[in-house]
């Protein structure tokens, strides 16, 4: 007799590789760049991004694939790549090499924020009272966040310094943050998510390289360095993370799948404090209370979204 599985089990567990596969990836971009460029792991991550997606669009689509968009979706995801693929990646990246994962991820966590403004301001919604109470509780945590970063610098750089390092991960949370308004025009107009995302990943590859090739660092990545083999796992991690993210939408309702995607800043500053030897993340009870906090906020965010 086969086993059935409900929705809402395939649903949680989808939900929690996705959570997972986040977390992983800022474990990984942290330890690929004690020795390595940041501009390798941007590239070798968009990189598994498109290896990984495009063959499964090739397979369950029939040519011509052009017919998969219209030039509005496909503008749309084009630029949802360059702001949350390339853009936000690009920061948050070297934010992860500055301050570390543990620090970096509450903040990013607070992309919700910023996807609410801009919801309220492009596309008409409004703001709730859970909306406010879970912005208050982001902005109390980012505080902390803020606080616990000037704390454990302070001997290295000065405040302006520290201030100028946290702009790093929020950059990365408004432009990740306004990825989905991006998204949603492109899924209005009729195209998929799977093409979707492989417009996002190709554009963004192009745009790096083109950037890359624009300063002049431009260049072959060391294969066989240690720090390449993070950002592989990085890329496949984060490309799982995104396909049973957008799997966990499809069977399971929102209310469920958000509050366990949002515990990615918690499992990062878990798995810090197990996996990561004390010179790279130096996690503190603070930084666990802020990055719960967080949590909890953007929860609140997401259910009342």
């Amino acid at each position: 007799m086969p086993l059935e599985v409900s929705d809402w089990t395939l649903g949680v567990l989808f939900a929690i590789v996705g959570a997972v596969g986040f977390a992983g990836q800022f474990l990984c971009i942290r330890l690929g760049t004690v020795d390595g460029e940041v501009s390798d792991a941007v590239l070798v991550v968009l990189g598994c991004n498109v290896v990984l997606v495009a063959p499964p669009v090739l397979v369950l689509y029939e040519p011509p694939y052009t017919a998969l968009f219209t030039p509005t979706s496909f503008a749309a995801f084009a630029a949802a790549g360059i702001a949350g693929m390339f853009v936000a990646r690009l920061l948050m990246f070297k934010s992860i090499e500055e301050i570390g994962a543990s620090l970096t991820s509450p903040v990013i966590a607070s992309n919700v924020l910023f996807a609410t403004i801009f919801a309220v301001l492009f596309l008409g919604e409004r703001l709730t009272v859970i909306h406010f109470l879970g912005i208050v509780l982001i902005v109390g945590g980012l505080a902390v966040v803020s606080w616990e970063t000037a704390a454990s610098s302070r001997a290295e750089q000065s405040i302006r310094e520290t201030g100028t390092t946290l702009l790093l991960p929020l950059g990365a949370a408004i432009c990740i943050g306004i990825e989905p308004i991006f998204v949603s025009i492109g899924l209005v107009e009729g195209t998929a998510i799977l093409p979707g995302i492989v417009v996002m990943a190709g554009v963004a590859t192009i745009g790096f390289v083109g950037y890359l090739a624009w300063t002049g660092s431009l260049r072959r990545i060391p294969l066989r360095r240690a720090s390449t083999a993070w950002y592989v796992g990085a890329g496949v991690s984060t490309t799982i993370a995104f396909l049973a993210y957008f799997a966990a939408l499809e069977v399971a309702p929102v209310v469920l799948v958000m509050p366990l995607l949002q515990l990615t800043p918690l499992l990062v500053v878990v798995l810090s404090l197990l996996l990561l030897p004390r010179r790279l993340e130096h996690v503190t009870w603070r930084v666990g209370a802020s990055a719960l906090v967080i949590v909890v906020g953007a929860t609140f965010v997401s259910l009342s979204g």
